[in-house]
């Protein structure tokens, strides 16, 4: 019972009894003209007492079966709408379905029919648009998706969408701008920055996706597995654009930027390459040499020694070369000394030491070895000891150097 039906209960009770007390003597109530009944006031009292209880009752039944039939109405309401609510969600769903299996015209038709009936639900407006951008019609299917954002502007699904259709119809500003606003207003999501940074990247926009790479970083630490690997994307990152200044003749932000890479991770071996070239072109052979082994002890790609051995032609002594090649070679592992083997042998070869080339392919050579037989030749010619000068002994070099600068050796 509520309070405002105890206040009215107790309020009746007491005029009753106010009633009672201005009638202090018996009173007498007329059941025909001639036959009356006389009351005492105790009675009077108590009948006012009953009757009070009984109005207050009365008021508490009558309100409670009013309140019961609004709920029942309300119930009946809500499972009406709730069951159309499912059935529009069914057909949602089959819609979405019949879009993941490849029957567009399908899956249209089953979302016009919920749109039909519920023109503002947000997950079909934005299904219909997808489903148009698959189809082709990009600018209908950007006009969907836009009104679903006018129900929920901050659906980041429905601004995925959105964003995906203007990078397929070629609107790269429109793209980058809205994958920028999801950032600003969901700045600790790494999803937006990946998004954000491949649009970049098909730019080529090398300043920004840098800018975005950093921004990226910082939310993968506790991701051990993808925060190495994006730390490797941040160095192949600053690789490209060093490689790009050094096209455009950007000697000293091409060095800045191999370096970088290098810092970022010691194993690009593209970017010890490239520092390498950069030195060499500028003057600073001494340099390069330095930076090329370097990138060989860190990375282990034979390219970087190649470089060094190329280098080293017009220098009297490489000792040091000789050294990494002897320690290379595993008389155990044959096939992954190969390479060591044929480099040795022809560098001894290019410095008129005929003999150790000799030696050192007599040692290590196995049967149906091209390329080392042909250096045991150049070896053994009496008239020019090997020496470099040899057309022959060039058509050599340069198949032993791109045999062990192949793609399959040097990994990044």
């Amino acid at each position: 019972m509520s309070l405002k039906h105890i206040f009215f209960s107790i309020l009746f009770v007491f005029i009753s009894i106010y009633i009672a007390f201005l009638n202090p003597h018996e009173s007498t109530f007329h059941l025909t003209q001639s036959q009356t009944v006389k009351l005492p006031t105790v009675v009077l009292l108590l009948v006012a007492v009953f009757a009070g209880v009984l109005f207050s009752v009365a008021i508490f039944w009558t309100s409670n079966i009013k309140n019961s039939f609004s709920r029942w109405r309300s119930t009946l309401q809500k499972n009406r709408s709730e069951k159309k609510r499912e059935r529009f969600e069914s057909l949602y769903k089959k819609a979405e379905n019949f879009f993941l299996s490849g029957r567009k015209e399908k899956a249209l038709s089953l979302v016009d029919k919920v749109l039909e009936a519920s023109p503002a639900h947000i997950s079909a407006l934005s299904l219909k648009g997808k489903i148009l951008c698959a189809q082709g019609e990009k600018v209908l299917a950007a006009s969907f998706q836009k009104k679903a954002l006018e129900h929920e502007p901050q659906n980041i699904s429905v601004l995925f969408d959105l964003a995906t259709t203007y990078s397929q119809a070629d609107q790269i500003e429109n793209h980058i701008s809205l994958l920028k606003k999801i950032h600003r207003d969901n700045p600790k999501a790494l999803q937006p920055l990946i998004r954000l940074r491949d649009a970049f990247l098909k730019q080529e926009d090398w300043k920004n996706i840098l800018a975005t790479q950093d921004k990226i970083l910082p939310l993968m630490r506790d991701k051990k597995e993808e925060w190495e690997k994006e730390l490797k994307n941040k160095s192949r990152y600053l690789f490209a654009r060093g490689k790009q200044n050094l096209e455009q003749g950007k000697n000293d932000p091409a060095i800045s930027d191999f370096k970088q890479a290098i810092k970022s991770w010691n194993k690009n071996s593209d970017a010890h390459l490239f520092l390498g070239d950069v030195y060499l072109k500028t003057g600073k052979p001494k340099v390069a040499i330095k930076k090329w082994l370097a990138g060989f002890e860190k990375t282990r790609n034979i390219a970087c020694l190649v470089r060094v051995q190329k280098a080293y032609l017009e220098k009297e002594d490489p000792q040091d070369l000789v050294e990494i090649y002897q320690e290379a070679i595993d008389p155990n592992q044959p096939e992954e000394s190969y390479k060591f083997v044929l480099l040795l042998a022809l560098l001894h070869l290019e410095h008129k030491q005929a003999e150790k080339a000799k030696s050192i392919l007599e040692e290590n050579l196995s049967e149906n070895e091209l390329l080392g037989s042909l250096l045991l030749a150049q070896a053994d010619k009496p008239t020019n000891n090997g020496s470099s000068s040899d057309t022959s002994l060039h058509l050599i070099r340069d198949a032993v150097f791109q045999l062990s600068t192949s793609t399959k050796d040097t990994p990044n």
